[in-house]
């Protein structure tokens, strides 16, 4: 469905207005004849946090993130002062780009915001194009080069398993280069994209349907989720979006030792007799493993005796460019109270922004219930308000936005000041990607501890 946003002053329809006393004359204002154009509004920095975008002061897109569209929005023919904005950590907002772009009549506009924030070369690249119908039978195709670190490259989009090293590319295009609008016969396509003069395809979408009488504008992004591509592309629908990740991206998984009477354990994944994992020990965490997407299981053995199963082929269900983390949690001995040795996966998230830090704050401790997390300047958290209430065992808060700087975390009971654990002191650098698991203490001499991840571990070494 399209949408209308009228940033013009609202005009009059029809005015009856009396020119005599007697009002025997009426005089009809003519509705003027207003003239639209399309605009869309795509977020392809890979390193900045999520905008708000206005034209002419008035709001015409919030909170957009990365490798978002906007879809195509209706405004009247006008020029207009578009300005990008940041949305910090703190609340606060920060102006990163600021255009003129001018809408003529009968046109379709296409905003990419682009480049690196941390490099200092964001810019907005504005296509235009003309508005015109799609040939029956027909789907239309462009596509933008929006991936900074990626040089020349070559396109191909041939019919499926196309055998592209007798083939010339379909277009070639270096860092902000577009392609006009090609209309296609619809059908089943794929596309691959390699080094310029190589055949190296170094992205591949697989099989994808072009459907008739359907604009597609594609760009290039950087690459920010699993897989070795540089690249994934977001195709740009007039009302919707989709994002395709390399066929070869699988998933990235990565297990966690959070089960403090365990001992140092095996991982086999999908009943290989050979271990995926060896010798991981309480508090440990393995680095990502690449597999491919769909249904795994998982069994989890004692490194001594692998006949010894604490975790036995427990499913777990992957999604293509994703990546997770995988937490045996819970207690030998906790059979009878139900807390009994269990994996528990959840999805990360591993995009770095440049503006801010991402803290991800992790209830692994099957014996504390339910907790209240507190991120606060120092251990003094009587007057502070938690920054997570409520939280339950086996729930994780995702990728705070935080501002940059030092903090010190702390977890209580819900509802009490008590810290059960912490405090915590912890550094927080802007691009930084950081994960704390509160889990139980392994020795006597305290109840729980925490587990640091992501670059708290890199700090460490």
């Amino acid at each position: 469905m399209k949408r209308k946003y009228s940033l013009a002053l609202c005009f009059s329809l029809v005015a009856l207005t009396a020119c005599s006393d007697d009002d025997d004359k009426i005089v009809i204002e003519e509705t003027p004849n207003i003239e639209y154009a399309q605009v869309r509004v795509i977020h392809a920095s890979s390193d900045a946090p999520m905008v708000n975008v206005t034209a002419n002061g008035a709001a015409l897109l919030q909170d957009v993130d990365y490798a978002v569209s906007s879809g195509l929005i209706e405004v009247e023919a006008a020029t207009y002062a578009v300005t990008v904005d940041a949305k910090l950590a703190d609340g606060t907002t920060l102006t990163v780009l600021e255009a003129d772009l001018p809408a003529g009549a009968d046109m379709e506009y296409t905003a990419v915001a682009l480049g690196n924030v941390s490099d200092e070369n964001l810019m907005l690249k504005v296509v235009a194009n003309e508005k015109a119908d799609i040939t029956s039978g027909n789907a239309r195709v462009q596509v933008l080069h929006a991936a900074p670190d990626v040089g020349l490259v070559d396109v191909y989009v041939t019919a499926p398993m196309a055998d592209i090293s007798v083939m010339e590319p379909t277009l070639s295009a270096n860092y902000m280069d577009n392609s006009g609008q090609l209309e296609v016969p619809t059908d089943d396509y794929q596309i691959r994209i390699t080094p310029n003069g190589d055949k190296t395809v170094v992205f591949d979408s697989g099989t994808v349907n072009l459907a008739t009488g359907t604009d597609y504008f594609i760009s290039a992004i950087p690459n920010e989720w699993s897989g070795d591509s540089p690249v994934a592309l977001l195709v740009a629908l007039p009302d919707a979006q989709v994002l395709l990740n390399d066929v070869s991206s699988g998933s990235d998984i990565r297990v966690v030792h959070a089960v403090a009477d365990a001992p140092a354990v095996d991982v086999f994944l999908d009943g290989s007799m050979t271990a995926a994992i060896e010798m991981l020990s309480f508090g440990e965490l393995a680095g990502y493993l690449n597999i491919t997407e769909g249904m795994h299981t998982v069994t989890v053995a004692a490194n001594a005796d692998n006949s010894v199963e604490v975790i036995s082929d427990a499913e777990v269900d992957l999604m293509l460019g994703s990546s997770y983390s995988v937490l045996a949690v819970g207690s030998l001995a906790g059979t009878d109270s139900g807390m009994d040795i269990s994996p528990w996966a959840y999805a990360e998230h591993t995009r770095r922004i440049a503006t801010e830090a991402r803290l991800n704050v992790i209830h692994a401790s099957y014996s504390a219930g339910n907790v209240d997390v507190y991120l606060t300047p120092t251990a003094d958290i009587s007057a502070s308000d938690p920054a997570l209430t409520d939280v339950p065992f086996k729930a994780a808060s995702g990728s705070l936005s935080v501002t940059p700087g030092d903090y010190t975390v702390s977890v209580t009971v819900t509802g009490t000041k008590t810290v059960a654990i912490g405090p915590l002191p912890v550094t927080l650098a802007a691009n930084g990607l950081y994960s704390v698991a509160a889990v139980d203490a392994k020795d006597d001499n305290s109840m729980f501890t925490v587990i640091l991840m992501d670059d708290f571990v890199a700090e460490e070494e």
